[in-house]
């Protein structure tokens, strides 16, 4: 196993794939800095170039950290059943359960790493073109406190959305379909869950437990002018945060192992 993942790494540094989704990525962040300093610079009235409400717009879509991770697996797996690298790596006598095991450590350092250097970018721009308040009690300190908590609090299941991605990769080996099914698991079913949970009390508990509902529902946008709150700002919130992607990773990893059993690599 440990020579295949030097192999996968060998071949994701030498592709371009996650050279150009991490540029591209932290550019859209750097351009929303640029745009709130346009914006504060020259339009009289304008109150939310801040670092403030900067560090507020990704606090509060957190999701976008499973959405990039899902990305990450997308475009570094989308052409291995098309070119037979995965056919020749089962030939060649690689178990499969360790092959998937060991793409999937692979992906996921690569998806963390690749997140750590857009968030940096973001942070350093954000700090250098957007006003902060020092006459405001934490204001310095605290957007940047919770948006790194938030930050840490997700990896269990950015890294559970990169094993998921990597499951369905192995059922069906087309691009469309793992789409799909990523977003029916991540998005449509905790949404359902959470629609029923307002007339069935086991399905609000269930869905309570699902990331992509505590993230947007256990998460105050409408910051106060000296508290800014947040699911993983508490003890209980964050190891909340922990348990789940941790099962995540359990249930997605059960699921990927038995498809790759299953499946013939064509």
């Amino acid at each position: 196993m440990a020579n295949y993942m030097k192999s996968e790494c060998y071949r994701i540094l030498h592709e371009k794939t996650i050279y150009l989704l991490t540029l591209t990525m932290a550019s859209l962040l750097v351009l929303m800095n640029v745009v709130l300093y346009l914006f504060s610079a020259y339009a009289p009235g304008f109150y939310y170039g801040t670092l403030r409400f900067s560090f507020i717009m990704l606090i509060s879509d957190m999701e976008v950290f499973y959405i990039g991770a899902f990305l990450v697996v997308m475009l570094l797996s989308s052409d291995e059943y098309k070119n037979g690298v995965l056919k020749n790596a089962v030939a060649g006598g690689i178990n499969r359960v360790h092959m998937f095991i060991g793409k999937c450590i692979v992906y996921g350092i690569t998806a963390m790493v690749s997140a750590a250097l857009i968030l940096a970018v973001f942070i350093f721009t954000a700090y250098v073109l957007l006003e902060t308040d020092f006459s405001v009690p934490l204001e310095s300190t605290l957007p940047l406190k919770v948006l790194l908590l938030g930050a840490a609090a997700n990896v269990p299941f950015s890294l559970a959305s990169v094993v998921l991605t990597m499951s369905l990769y192995n059922i069906f080996q087309k691009d469309a379909q793992v789409g799909i099914g990523c977003a029916v698991i991540m998005y449509l079913i905790p949404t359902a869950f959470r629609l029923l949970g307002f007339q069935i009390p086991i399905c609000a508990r269930i869905a309570a437990w699902m990331p992509w509902n505590f993230v947007k529902t256990e998460v105050s946008a409408a910051f106060s002018i000296i508290q800014m709150d947040a699911l993983w700002m508490h003890p209980e919130g964050f190891l909340k945060e922990m348990i789940a992607g941790a099962v995540g990773i359990v249930l997605f990893g059960a699921l990927g192992i038995w498809g790759f059993r299953k499946k013939d690599i064509a």
